[in-house]
């Protein structure tokens, strides 16, 4: 699962595209094999300072802030051979990088143009500095539904780290619900292994959404195995946690929770919005109480750590 972190804009261009429109210019940066279209007079910025290209994708950057690290050979064959057939639909979006151009995204295009031996594709040159990377290559992917449940977990984390959001925040850059964000990232709470079985699809979100509702990392591996050897739904999954849970809770007397105080409620909800994470106050007798901060990994972590004023060094 190291290896998994380590690793794992739009259409409605075509008017842009069209052979009349004096923007779009052959850029090949220098070093080009003489396999794209020749050289026009320059690439001509459009108003917003885009550029519309020609590029090698052979020679094109590769994206360091890419979300998605599956790649579907069997799908990427596909996409080639469509492109080999009928061309790239749809540009990638690069930025300058020296003499060459960086993939901002569209690997997957930018991939399966490689196989189908394409010299000169279509791209969209933006500046676009480091920090918008990741949003921009995630929000794309999220948009197309092509990253899976692990990879959107890691990037949520990845861009809180880097851009300091509350979850609150990130929602609204990508277009999610509160709730949607909040149960991504706890995906990350399961042990590698699920992460990673989740990852290749040998379990659906549901099926991780409702591992989480088991005790312990060791039982979520059990059924996660047994739902993948067995072929379980969703729903079989839900019982299974229940039910343990009902066993492990049997024999110890239910206590009912006292109503919460108003005020410590409005408490939590402040922290929760500052610190953008779930905050409870557990309140015990003589004014004693504990405040407990959720986190979803190092990074996270490290960014509440900062917002305190701390760190673990």
């Amino acid at each position: 699962m190291a290896d998994l972190k380590k690793k794992k804009l739009g259409r409605g261009l075509g008017a842009l595209l069209s052979g009349s429109n004096p923007a779009f210019q052959s850029a090949a940066p220098a070093g080009n094999d003489g396999g794209a279209a020749p050289a026009g007079p320059g690439p001509q910025a459009l108003p917003d300072g885009t550029v519309l290209v020609l590029v090698d994708p052979a020679e094109v950057l590769p994206n360091p802030k890419q979300p998605r690290r599956h790649f579907d050979e069997g799908a990427l064959a596909e996409l080639a051979e469509s492109i080999r057939r009928d061309g790239l639909q749809e540009p990638i979006i690069v930025r300058r990088a020296g003499d060459k151009y960086e993939l901002v995204s569209g690997e997957r295009r930018c991939r399966a143009s490689v196989l189908a031996d394409k010299h000169a594709i279509p791209a969209v040159c933006r500046d676009i500095s480091d920090r918008d990377m990741l949003k921009l290559g995630l929000i794309e992917n999220i948009q197309r539904e092509d990253l899976n449940a692990i990879e959107v977990a890691l990037a949520y984390q990845e861009l809180i780290a880097e851009f300091g959001w509350t979850q609150e925040q990130l929602a609204d850059e990508v277009g999610k619900k509160r709730v949607t964000v909040t149960n991504t990232l706890r995906l990350l709470q399961l042990p590698n292994v699920v992460q990673e079985q989740v990852a290749d699809g040998s379990l659906s979100m549901g099926h991780a959404r409702a591992l989480l509702a088991l005790p312990s990392p060791s039982e979520q591996a059990a059924v996660a195995r047994k739902a993948i050897a067995e072929g379980l739904s969703v729903r079989q999954v839900e019982q299974i946690a229940a039910a343990r849970a009902d066993r492990a809770g049997r024999g110890a007397p239910a206590k009912k929770e006292a109503a919460k105080d108003p005020n410590l409620t409005q408490i939590e909800d402040d922290l929760r919005r500052r610190l953008g994470t779930k905050v409870q106050l557990r309140s015990g007798d003589n004014g004693r109480g504990r405040i407990e901060i959720e986190y979803f990994g190092l990074d996270e972590l490290d960014r509440l750590l900062a917002l305190l004023g701390k760190s673990r060094d």
